[in-house]
C-alpha cells in the first residue's frame, strides 16, 4: 500500500499526525482524497523548490493514515485488520526511509516489500472465510488470474514506454519484477475480499480495492524513475490518494447489526467476477500490440501469457462447475418447495404491497374452485366481499412488525357464487428480500362459524370499522417497543378528530384512515386508539413526529355524506418515547399534550414537555385541594364596581371569586373555576357565593347598591337555582331587585326549564344578565322574548376600538340593539381613557373596568366606590378615572 512512497527517497521529516472530527459523507471523504492526491503532485513543480515537498508530502501521509487507522480500528467491524493495515503502513514508510539512504534510485521500491505482505495480511482477515471455502476453487483461480493479467500488463507496459539501454542490471530486474508480484498480490487479495463482502461491506472492500490500484500505479511509476522528475512526483501523488481511500474505507467500515452473510455459493460482486477476465484481455492485447510495435518477444511475457491463458480455462472450469451445483440446487430447491405445497390442504397466498396476487398454491381450487393460472395478478380484493374489502384492506396494510403473525378473516367468493368465510395466518415478510410480499395461509371455518356470524375482520387487537390496530394493540406494541434494551427514536402522536357522529361511520372513519395513511411515511404505525382518537407511532426525531402531527390535522377536513357535509377539525399531541416509559406513561403524556392541543384551539399541535407536565401535576394539585378549600376558609370574594356615567356613582357591583392557596399564593379563577366545573362542586361554590355576596352588600350603608353574582352553566341545569336564590334572599335580606344573576349565552340555548326558571326569578325582581355577550353561539333572534334585563359586552369589542372604525361601529351597534330591546348595556374592560371618551361619546352609560376600579375587598367597600365614597374622597367619576390613571 505505501510503494509509492517507498519508491521515493525520503528526504523530509513527517508531520505530527491530527485527529479529526466525525466522518462527512462518502462523496465528501473521496473528494478530499483526490485534492490531497492532486495537491502532493503539484508540490513538485513549484518553481526554484527541488527534491522535497511531494516526497514530505507523502511521508506526512504516511504518518497520519498510519495513526488515524489504529485510532478509529476499534469502531470498525474489522478492527484487527485495521491495526495489521496501519504497521503495514507504518512498515513501508520506515522501509522507504531506509532504502533511500542505502540504495540508489530505481532500487527503493525493495524497501516496500515487507509493508506490502503485511497489507495482504491485513486484508486477508477481512476476508469471509466461509465464503472463501464454499467457492474456493472459482475464487483461486479469478485471484491467480487476476495477479497474473496484471504483472502482464505492468510487465508490457514497461517493455514499451521505458527505454533499456543494453542488458538491464540484474538488481534492477529484481527489483522491478519483485515490487510488481508483491503490488499485483495485494492487488488481487483486495480484489478477492471485494468479490466475497457481502451488500454492507462490498464497498468498503471496493475503496481499499481502489486504494491498492493507486499504489500499484505509484510502485510502477516509482520502480522506473532514475531521479526528481515528474514522474516521482506523480508516484507520490497515487501514493497518497492511495492511503487516503483505504482511510475512507476505514472509516465507513462500520459494524452492521442484523447484517445478512453473504451466499458462500452465490459468487457474487459484478466487478469481482468481471475485473479478471478484463485485466487479462487487456494484458493479451497489449502483449501483441508490443510484439506488433517492437518486433520483439519477450521470454517473461509469452510464459504469463501462456500462464494467463491456462488459469482463464481453469477458472472457466470451476465458474462452470458452480454454476452446475447451484443451478441443481435451485432445482431440488424448487421441487422440494412445490411438493410441499401441493401436499397441504390450506392454500398458500403471496400478495404484494397493493395487495395484488403475485403466487397461489395450486390448492386454492379445491378451496375456491379458481384456476391459479388466473388468480395471479388479480387484486385480492376482487373475490373479498365489499362489506369486509374494506376492512380488510386496512388490516393487512398494517399487518405489523416484520415476521409477525396475526389472523384475519373475511368472506371470499367461491367460483358457484357462495360467500366462503376463509381465515387466514398473515406473515409479513415484506422486509425480507428473498419473498418481499405478505404470506397468507388460509383455510376454510365457514362449517365453524355461527350461522349469523358477522365476520371479524381481525382479533381483538384490530377496529371493526377501519381495519387498523386498537387501543389494546397500541398498548401492546407500545410495551414491546419500550421493553426493548435499545429503545429506538420513536415518538407517539395521538389525533382527537371533533365533529364525528355519536356512533361509528364507517364511511367517514375510512375516508379519514385513506387520508391519514396518505400523509404517513413508510415506517409510521398508525392505530385507532379511541372513538375520535387515532395513535401514531412515528419512527425518529420529535421533529420528524411534529411534521408528522402537523400533515396529519391538515389532512383532517370536511367529508361529504350522504345526509350532508360533516364539519371536522382536529387537534395532535406528541409524547416522545425514551426507556425511561412503560407503555401507560407514553400513554398519559400523549393524553396530557393532546389536552394542551385541545385547550389551545382546533388545528394545534402541542408536545408534551417538563413545563406541561408541571402544569399537570399543579392542576391535579389544585383539583384537589379545591374540595376542602371554601371549608379551609381559603375561598373569598372581592367586588369590582359598575359605574353608571350619567349619574356619576356607581350602581352595582360584580362579585369575583378569588383564592388564595396556602402552596401557591393566589390562584387565578381562569385556573380554578374550570377545574371546579368539572364536578358538582361549582354547584356548591355558585350557591355559597349567592349566599356571601348578597349577605355583604345587604349590610352596606348603600340601600339601591346592586350586586351581581355569576352563575355557573351547571348549577342553572340543575333545576336547583330558583330554590337557591330565594333561600339565599331569605338569609340576606336583600330586595330582589338589587340582585342580577350574570349566565353565559349557550345557557339560553339550553332545555325550556332552563328559561322558566329565569322567568320565575325574574317575575320575583331579579335581574338576568348575559355574560361576555358576543362571544358565545346565540343567535340574536333568541334575544326576543327571552327573560333578559343587561347585556354584557365582552372586553374584545373594544379591541382597537380607538382606531379601527369598524370596531367603533360595532360597539355602537350593541348599544342600540339593547336599546332597541329595552335592554340595559355594560360595558367590561374598560382600561384607558381615551376608550372611556370614545364609549361616552356614543352614549355608552353604564361602565366596568380597570380605569374607574379594580377589584376590592370587602373592607375597601365602604369607602372604595365611585360616585358614592365617603367624605374626603373623590364623588365624581371623572375624578376617580383621574386617579386611577395617575396611580
Amino acid at each position: 500500500m505505501t510503494s509509492g512512497v517507498l519508491a521515493a527517497p525520503a528526504r523530509a521529516v513527517a508531520a505530527p499526525a491530527r485527529g479529526g472530527p466525525a466522518a462527512p459523507p462518502l462523496a465528501r471523504h473521496l473528494l478530499l482524497a483526490l485534492a490531497a492526491a492532486l495537491l502532493t503532485t503539484a508540490a513538485g513543480f513549484v518553481p526554484g523548490v527541488e527534491d522535497g515537498p511531494s516526497v514530505t508530502l507523502n511521508l506526512s501521509a504516511v504518518v497520519v493514515v498510519a495513526v488515524l487507522l489504529a485510532r478509529s480500528a476499534s469502531r470498525t467491524a474489522h478492527p484487527r485488520a485495521w491495526r495489521c493495515y496501519s504497521a503495514a503502513v507504518l512498515a513501508g514508510g520506515a522501509g522507504a526511509v531506509v532504502a533511500s539512504m542505502l540504495l540508489p534510485w530505481g532500487q527503493t521500491a525493495l524497501g516496500s516489500v515487507p509493508g506490502q505482505l503485511l497489507v495482504v495480511a491485513a486484508i486477508g482477515q477481512m476476508i469471509d472465510r466461509r465464503a472463501l471455502r464454499a467457492a474456493r476453487a472459482q475464487l483461486a483461480t479469478s485471484f491467480a488470474l487476476f495477479v497474473v493479467a496484471d504483472l502482464l500488463v505492468v510487465h508490457t507496459t514497461y517493455h514499451l514506454f521505458v527505454p533499456v539501454t543494453g542488458e538491464p542490471a540484474l538488481s534492477a530486474t529484481v527489483t522491478l519484477f519483485a515490487l510488481l508480484f508483491c503490488t499485483a498480490l495485494c492487488t488481487g487479495v483486495s480484489l478477492l475480499a471485494m468479490s466475497v463482502s457481502g451488500t454492507a461491506g462490498r464497498r468498503v472492500a471496493g475503496l481499499v480495492f481502489a486504494g491498492q490500484c493507486a499504489a500499484s500505479v505509484a510502485s510502477t511509476a516509482s520502480a522506473v524513475t532514475t531521479g526528481p522528475q515528474p514522474l516521482q512526483y506523480v508516484a507520490c501523488g497515487a501514493s497518497v490518494l492511495g492511503l487516503a481511500l483505504v482511510l475512507v474505507a476505514c472509516r465507513h467500515d462500520v459494524p452492521a447489526a442484523g447484517a445478512r452473510r453473504p451466499d458462500p455459493v452465490a459468487y457474487s460482486s459484478r466487478l469481482g467476477s468481471l475485473l479478471p477476465h478484463a485485466t487479462a484481455t487487456v494484458g493479451g492485447v497489449m502483449l501483441l500490440s508490443s510484439v506488433w510495435i517492437t518486433g520483439e518477444v519477450t521470454v517473461f511475457g509469452t510464459g504469463l501469457g501462456a500462464v494467463g491463458l491456462c488459469l482463464l480455462f481453469a477458472h472457466q472450469t470451476a465458474s462452470w462447475r458452480a454454476q452446475d451445483q447451484l443451478t441443481t440446487r435451485l432445482q431440488h430447491s424448487e421441487a422440494y418447495f412445490r411438493a410441499l405445497v401441493r401436499s397441504s390442504a390450506d392454500p398458500v397466498v403471496i400478495l404484494d404491497d397493493q395487495l395484488t396476487v403475485r403466487w397461489v398454491s395450486p390448492s386454492i381450487t379445491d378451496l375456491l374452485g379458481l384456476d391459479p393460472a388466473r388468480i395471479v395478478g388479480g387484486r385480492m380484493t376482487d373475490v373479498v366481499h365489499p362489506e369486509d374489502a374494506a376492512g380488510v384492506t386496512g388490516a393487512l396494510a398494517s399487518a405489523g412488525e416484520a415476521g409477525a403473525t396475526k389472523t384475519r378473516s373475511a368472506r371470499v367468493r367461491h367460483v358457484d357464487g357462495r360467500w366462503r368465510l376463509i381465515q387466514a395466518q398473515v406473515r409479513d415478510l415484506r422486509s425480507d428480500p428473498d419473498v418481499g410480499g405478505l404470506v397468507l395461509y388460509c383455510r376454510d371455518v365457514t362449517a365453524t362459524a355461527r350461522a349469523a356470524v358477522e365476520p371479524d375482520l381481525a382479533l381483538s387487537t384490530s377496529d371493526p370499522a377501519t381495519g387498523l390496530p386498537n387501543r389494546s394493540a397500541l398498548t401492546t406494541r407500545l410495551g414491546a417497543l419500550l421493553r426493548d434494551p435499545a429503545v429506538p427514536t420513536t415518538s407517539l402522536v395521538l389525533v382527537a378528530v371533533d365533529g364525528l357522529p355519536g356512533t361509528d361511520d364507517p364511511t367517514v372513519l375510512r375516508e379519514l384512515t385513506t387520508r391519514f395513511t396518505r400523509v404517513l411515511r413508510g415506517d409510521d404505525w398508525l392505530a385507532r386508539s379511541g372513538s375520535a382518537e387515532f395513535a401514531v407511532l412515528v419512527d425518529g426525531t420529535i421533529a420528524d413526529a411534529e411534521v408528522v402531527a402537523t400533515r396529519l390535522v391538515a389532512a383532517v377536513e370536511p367529508v361529504a355524506t350522504g345526509t350532508g357535509t360533516l364539519r371536522l377539525t382536529a387537534v395532535a399531541g406528541i409524547a416522545p418515547l425514551g426507556a425511561d416509559v412503560d407503555a401507560g406513561e407514553g400513554l398519559r403524556r400523549g393524553d396530557l399534550a393532546l389536552r394542551s392541543a385541545r385547550a389551545a384551539g382546533p388545528g394545534r399541535v402541542r408536545r408534551h414537555s417538563d413545563a406541561l407536565r408541571i402544569t399537570q401535576d399543579r392542576q391535579e394539585s389544585l383539583r384537589a385541594d379545591l374540595d376542602r378549600a371554601l371549608a379551609d376558609g381559603q375561598l373569598r370574594l372581592v367586588y369590582q364596581p359598575v359605574v353608571d356615567l350619567a349619574l356619576h356613582r356607581t350602581v352595582s357591583v360584580e362579585a369575583l371569586l378569588r383564592w388564595r392557596h396556602p402552596v401557591y399564593g393566589e390562584v387565578s379563577p381562569a385556573e380554578f373555576v374550570p377545574l371546579a366545573e368539572e364536578s358538582a362542586l361549582i354547584t356548591e361554590l355558585s350557591r355559597w357565593v349567592l349566599t356571601e355576596a348578597m349577605t355583604t352588600i345587604a349590610a352596606l350603608p348603600h340601600r339601591d347598591l346592586g350586586v351581581a353574582v355569576n352563575i355557573s352553566a351547571r348549577h342553572v341545569r340543575s333545576g336547583e337555582l330558583v330554590a337557591d336564590v330565594l333561600r339565599a334572599l331569605e338569609t340576606s335580606g336583600l330586595p330582589a331587585t338589587r340582585l342580577v344573576l350574570e349566565i353565559t349565552e349557550s345557557v339560553l340555548l339550553d332545555d325550556a326549564h332552563v328559561v322558566d326558571d329565569l322567568a320565575a326569578l325574574r317575575q320575583l325582581g331579579v335581574r338576568i344578565a348575559v355574560d361576555d355577550f358576543g362571544t358565545g353561539w346565540s343567535s340574536l333572534a333568541y334575544l326576543v322574548g327571552l327573560p333578559i334585563d343587561v347585556l354584557k359586552m365582552d372586553r374584545q369589542f373594544l379591541s382597537d376600538v380607538e382606531t379601527d372604525p369598524q370596531r367603533r361601529a360595532l360597539c355602537a351597534s350593541v348599544l342600540h340593539l339593547g336599546s332597541s330591546l329595552g335592554l340595559s348595556v355594560v360595558v367590561e374592560g374598560v382600561e384607558t381613557e381615551p376608550e372611556l371618551q370614545l364609549l361616552r361619546d356614543m352614549g355608552h352609560r353604564y361602565i366596568q373596568g380597570f380605569l374607574l376600579a379594580r377589584p376590592m375587598d370587602v373592607a375597601a367597600l365602604p369607602a372604595g366606590l365611585p360616585g358614592i365614597a365617603g367624605p374626603g374622597t373623590a364623588t365624581g367619576v371623572t375624578s376617580t378615572a383621574a386617579r386611577r390613571t395617575s396611580s
